[in-house]
C-alpha cells in the first residue's frame, strides 16, 4: 500500500511542483531579509514607523483657526483681548497675535502722532508653549508711522522653523520630533495698554493748551492658529552611468 508521501511524489510533474515549492520556501525569507542590498543607495522598503534610512522632511502649514476683535481704549487704559482654542487632534506649529491701529482720535492744528499700543501676552491659562524663540510682547512703531501693526509669534513645537531638511534615522522618531505635545490649548490673553501721543508745537515753550486733543484709539487684535502637517519621505539617489 502506497503511503501519502509516495502519492505526492508518484509522478514527474508532482516532483517538479514540490521541488519548486521547497525552493521558494527557502529563498523567499532570504530575499526579503536582504532586499535592501538590491535597492539603490538610500532607498528602502516601506515598513511603518520603525523603518530606518535616509529621509526628506517637509512641512505644510495652514490656518486652523482665526479670530479678531476691536476695542476703543483711552490713555493709560488696559484691556484684555481673549481667544480660546481647545480643539484636539491637530498638530499646531505656532500662534500669531497681531496688534493693529491707526490714528483716529487726535484733533488739533499740529501733525498727528501715532499712539503706542503696548502688548503683553498672559500665557498662564495656555497648556504649554515653547519659550525660546517666542515673542510675547510688543509695541507700536514710531510716532510718525501710522497706521501701524506688530505681530507676536508663540511657538508650540520645539525647534520648529518650517524649513525642509534631510536626515537619517527612524521614521517614527523623526515624526515624533515635530508634534506639539498638547501645547497651545486653553485661554489666550493679550493685554493691551494704550499710551497716547499728541502732536504739539515744536519747541520747549509750547503751552499745553495749544497741543492737539487726543480721545483714545481703536485697537484691533487678531489671532491666527497655524497647524502643521509633517511629511517624511525616503531619499532615493539613482546614479546614471
Amino acid at each position: 500500500m502506497d503511503t501519502i508521501i509516495d502519492k505526492w511524489f508518484s509522478t514527474r510533474d508532482q516532483k517538479i511542483t514540490w521541488s519548486i515549492s521547497v525552493a521558494f520556501l527557502i529563498l523567499f525569507p532570504v530575499y526579503f531579509a536582504n532586499i535592501a542590498a538590491f535597492l539603490p543607495d538610500g532607498a528602502m522598503v516601506s515598513g511603518g514607523a520603525s523603518v530606518t534610512g535616509e529621509w526628506e522632511v517637509t512641512f505644510s502649514e495652514g490656518a486652523v483657526a482665526t479670530s479678531e476683535s476691536t476695542e476703543t481704549l483711552m490713555d493709560g487704559e488696559e484691556f484684555e483681548f481673549e481667544f480660546t482654542f481647545d480643539e484636539p487632534g491637530l498638530n499646531l506649529g505656532y500662534v500669531e497675535v497681531t496688534v493693529w491701529h491707526d490714528e483716529m482720535g487726535e484733533q488739533g492744528q499740529w501733525p498727528e502722532q501715532c499712539d503706542n499700543a503696548v502688548g503683553e501676552m498672559d500665557m498662564s491659562e495656555v497648556n504649554g508653549y515653547v519659550e525660546s524663540g517666542s515673542t510675547t510682547s510688543g509695541e507700536s512703531g514710531p510716532p510718525n508711522e501710522c497706521p501701524t501693526s506688530y505681530t507676536m509669534v508663540i511657538l508650540l513645537i520645539e525647534n520648529y522653523t518650517g524649513d525642509s531638511y534631510e536626515t537619517s534615522g527612524s521614521k517614527g522618531e523623526i515624526q515624533n520630533m515635530w508634534t506639539d505635545g498638547g501645547n497651545g490649548r486653553g485661554d489666550w490673553i493679550c493685554k493691551i495698554t494704550l499710551e497716547t501721543r499728541s502732536g504739539s508745537k515744536p519747541g520747549p515753550f509750547d503751552p499745553l493748551a495749544l497741543s492737539n486733543n487726543e480721545d483714545g484709539e481703536e485697537i484691533t487684535v487678531s489671532w491666527r492658529v497655524v497647524g502643521v502637517e509633517v511629511s517624511v519621505t525616503p531619499v532615493v539617489e539613482v546614479s546614471v552611468s
